[in-house]
């Protein structure tokens, strides 16, 4: 083309062609912005800038299905909602919160299904399911939607509490139930340690805890030492301690006595009958090697001359009814203080004192000291055998220096034939 005028005409006219799609582009970038701003606050006002905006259409179905004169505007907005955005089940939502509306209770389940499979995160289509399924006996299917709710806000375990806890007692939901909690869900720890401590029947629901203290993996340490206080504090001192041996790894077997791991050698568990080290200001608490320790390790507390309320080490007993023997080893390092360490041995229940070790002072090296007492045969169940100083005055409180123990065993009194 070498015509001069002809290209001018020609590039006037590809200019006008391209102002005329900018115009057009324009006009459709300023009606998607205005319907995108009020399809949320105003979706009547939206879908008059554009009619099949999907988010206005669906909030408008949304706000027109709260009114049964409005349910076939309802429904015509949300499947209009549904051929703009098939993938948002939402829409499905409100079709079924119409089926149901209207008495349609199957149909309101299939399209609840359909909205939850394209909208899973979607609360409302899961508690709706979740009171569906429920209603229905589908208990593994109300597990699912109880996962749903859950993983996406977990700030509703407190109001699925209630519900929680009754199926944590009935036996035919116990088995569904379980088997979601293997599946190890966020909420499993918080769920579990509310069933322990808030279950009106610790009995209901100990074949719940069976079955997970069963299945691949266990309870997790914070859970058993919640489902083992719960059956403390009920008295089922003997059940709580078969539970807690069944949990115990092989290895640790061989160091099962009246007292567990007595020489130290392992680091303490979380709870049930192992040591317990607690911390407070002016007191160290560690297991050591040291030369006379009976195999590597022995127990070292190291006390910075301040005042210490201590009584920090400890172990939870269950011993039957009769008489024992406290025995031990112990090396004082310039121990100073006035009152001494005794290790005590205390009813769980009510506190009742059975025994006490003479007081421990001064330096020296590994000497072997014992006490005798007696488990009554009734409110004395569970024991606590406890290292503490039995100050009675603040004053008394002041310690300072190191001590060692090891060695410690409970061995029952053979009554004379």
């Amino acid at each position: 083309m070498t015509d001069p005028v002809l290209r001018q005409r020609v590039r006037r006219l590809l200019l006008a062609l391209a102002t005329g799609v900018l115009i057009v582009l324009g006009a459709r970038a300023l009606t998607n912005s205005v319907a995108d701003h009020y399809a949320i606050s105003d979706p009547a006002r939206a879908l008059g800038w554009r009619s099949d905006h999907p988010e206005a259409l669906y909030r408008q179905a949304l706000r027109l299905a709260d009114d049964p004169a409005q349910a076939e505007a309802a429904a015509d907005h949300a499947r209009r909602a549904l051929r703009a955005n098939p993938l948002d089940g939402r829409s499905y939502r409100v079709l079924g919160t119409l089926a149901d509306a209207a008495g349609n209770r199957d149909e309101a389940a299939k399209l609840f299904r359909i909205a939850a499979e394209r909208t899973p995160r979607d609360q409302l289509s899961q508690a709706w399911l979740l009171d569906h399924h429920l209603a229905q006996g589908d208990l593994a299917a109300a597990m699912q939607n109880v996962d749903l709710l859950l993983r996406v806000n977990p700030s509703l375990l407190p109001g699925l509490e209630p519900m929680l806890l009754s199926l944590a007692a009935d036996p035919a939901a116990q088995e569904p139930l379980a088997a979601r909690l293997g599946t190890a869900p966020p909420w499993r720890a918080g769920l579990l340690q509310q069933v322990a401590s808030k279950a009106p029947d610790a009995q209901a629901v100990a074949p719940l805890f069976e079955r997970l203290r069963q299945a691949p993996g266990g309870l997790a340490p914070g859970e058993l030492a919640a489902w083992l206080d719960r059956l403390g504090r009920e008295g089922q001192w003997g059940q709580a301690y078969l539970v807690w041996v069944s949990q115990l790894p092989p290895g640790r077997l061989a160091g099962l006595g009246n007292v567990f791991n007595g020489g130290f050698e392992w680091e303490p568990g979380q709870g049930g009958f192992d040591w317990r080290f607690g911390r407070v200001a002016g007191a160290r608490i560690d297991r050591l090697p040291v030369e006379g320790a009976v195999d590597r390790l022995a127990l070292r507390v190291a006390f910075e001359d301040r005042r210490v309320p201590f009584a920090h080490v400890r172990q939870l007993l269950a011993l039957g009814p009769g008489r024992y023997t406290l025995s031990g080893r112990a090396r004082p390092d310039n121990l100073r203080t006035d009152r001494g360490l005794v290790w005590t041995v205390t009813c769980a229940s009510g506190g009742q004192p059975l025994g006490e070790t003479a007081p421990l002072r001064g330096s020296g090296p590994w000497r072997d000291f014992e006490a005798d007492f007696e488990v009554p045969a009734e409110g004395c169940g569970g024991q606590w055998l406890v290292l503490r100083l039995p100050a009675r005055i603040p004053a008394e409180q002041r310690i300072g220096g190191r001590v060692w123990f090891d060695a410690l065993k409970i061995a029952r009194v053979r009554a004379n034939n």
